[in-house]
C-alpha cells in the first residue's frame, strides 16, 4: 500500500514538472502606430516613444525636407521633384530595447503604405529601404538635409543595425549592416543617414561603409503601382548563438495575407553580428528615374516580438526540492528492503 502511495507521488510530481516548460514563448505587440495617438514629425525636441506614438524625423538629400503631415491612419512623406533623391524617416519605437537572447527569438517590423506618387517606378533604379537598429537610447535629431552641415554628432550617428533594400532595374537588392559612424567624409549630416550605405558620396553613411550580408536576384524590376497599397514585413530572428537571420518581404495589399511580390533573406554572424537588441526603425526610398514628384502615405507601423521566457528561480527551486525529496524517500525505502 505504502509502495503504491509512493509511486503515486512520483507520478504526480513528474506530471507537475512536465507541465512547467523550461521556456515559454511570449509573443507581444511592442509598438502599433496608426498616427492618431500623439505622434509628432520634425520636432526640435523629439519625445520618447509610447506603445502607440513616437517622434518621426524626416531626412532628404539635395534640399530641406518638407515637414511630414500626420492624421489618423496617415503619415504623409513627400520627396523632392527631381530625377534622383533619397528620403527617409527615423524613429524610436520603445524605451526598452527588444533583445534576442534565446535561439528562436524574433522581432518583426510591419509597414503598410500606399505608393501615392512615383516612389518606385517600373524598370527604374529606385530602391525601397527598411531597417531595425539599436539606438543606444539616442533619439534622432530633428530632420535635416543629409548633404549639409550641422548634425555630425548625436542623433542616429551611433545607431547599429541591419537594412533590407529592394532594388529595381540597374540597382541591387542586398541586406547589409549599419555600424556606428564617424564623421561624414563629405558632409557632417550624412552620418545621420541609417538606410542608404554609400548610395550617395555626399548624403549617405560611409564611415564605415556597411557590409553586404547577401544579395537577392533578380531585382524588383516590376516596381510599385501608383495609388496601390503594399505591406513590408521585415523580421530579424536569432537562429543560433550570435547568428541572426534577416528577412525582408513585400506583399500587395494591407497585410501579409496579400500576394508576395518580393522577398530576400540573409544571415549575420561572426564579425557581422553587430547587435541583438533593437529599439529604433527606419523607412525610406530612393527615387531614381525621370524627374517627377514622389510621395508615400503610411497607414500603420507595427513592431511585434516573440521572446522566450525562463521560469522564475523560485519555480526552478521548487522543482529541485521536490526531486530531491523524492530521491531521499526512494533511497530510504530501498535500504529497508
Amino acid at each position: 500500500m505504502k509502495n503504491n502511495l509512493f509511486k503515486n507521488y512520483l507520478v504526480a510530481f513528474t506530471a507537475c514538472a512536465l507541465s512547467l516548460p523550461l521556456a515559454a514563448v511570449a509573443q507581444t505587440t511592442v509598438f502599433n502606430d496608426t498616427f492618431g495617438s500623439g505622434s509628432t514629425a520634425q520636432s526640435a525636441t523629439p519625445a520618447s516613444p509610447t506603445a502607440t506614438s513616437t517622434a518621426y524625423e524626416y531626412f532628404q538629400q539635395g534640399g530641406n525636407p518638407v515637414t511630414p503631415t500626420l492624421a489618423v491612419g496617415d503619415l504623409h512623406l513627400a520627396g523632392r521633384t527631381t530625377s534622383s533623391s533619397i528620403s527617409e524617416v527615423q524613429a524610436l519605437f520603445t524605451t526598452t530595447p527588444v533583445t534576442l537572447s534565446t535561439v528562436g527569438d524574433w522581432i518583426d517590423l510591419t509597414v503598410v503604405f500606399t505608393d501615392t506618387q512615383n516612389i518606385f517606378p517600373a524598370a527604374s533604379a529606385s530602391t525601397l529601404n527598411i531597417g531595425l537598429f539599436n539606438s543606444g537610447g539616442s533619439l534622432p535629431v530633428q530632420g535635416v538635409r543629409l548633404d549639409s552641415t550641422g548634425s555630425g554628432t548625436g542623433g542616429a550617428v551611433g545607431w547599429t543595425g541591419y537594412i533590407g533594400r529592394i532594388g529595381g532595374t540597374g540597382s541591387s537588392s542586398p541586406i547589409f549592416t549599419r555600424a556606428p559612424q564617424g564623421a561624414g567624409l563629405t558632409n557632417p549630416n550624412q552620418s545621420q543617414d541609417v538606410l542608404f550605405n554609400g548610395a550617395s558620396g555626399s548624403s549617405t553613411y560611409n564611415n564605415p561603409a556597411g557590409t553586404t550580408l547577401g544579395t537577392t536576384t533578380p531585382v524588383f524590376s516590376a516596381g510599385l503601382t501608383a495609388s496601390s497599397t503594399y505591406t513590408l514585413d521585415y523580421q530579424i530572428s536569432l537562429s543560433a548563438a550570435n547568428t541572426l537571420m534577416i528577412s525582408n518581404a513585400l506583399y500587395s495589399g494591407s497585410s501579409v495575407a496579400g500576394t508576395a511580390l518580393y522577398n530576400e533573406i540573409a544571415t549575420a554572424s561572426g564579425a557581422t553580428y553587430l547587435t541583438g537588441s533593437f529599439d529604433a526603425l527606419g523607412l525610406g526610398w530612393r527615387f531614381n528615374s525621370t524627374s517627377a514628384a514622389n510621395s508615400i502615405d503610411v497607414s500603420s507601423i507595427t513592431v511585434a516580438d516573440s521572446i522566450q521566457t525562463i521560469p522564475e528561480p523560485g519555480i526552478l527551486a521548487l522543482l529541485g526540492s521536490g526531486a530531491a525529496f523524492a530521491a531521499v524517500v526512494f533511497r530510504r525505502r530501498q535500504a529497508r528492503r
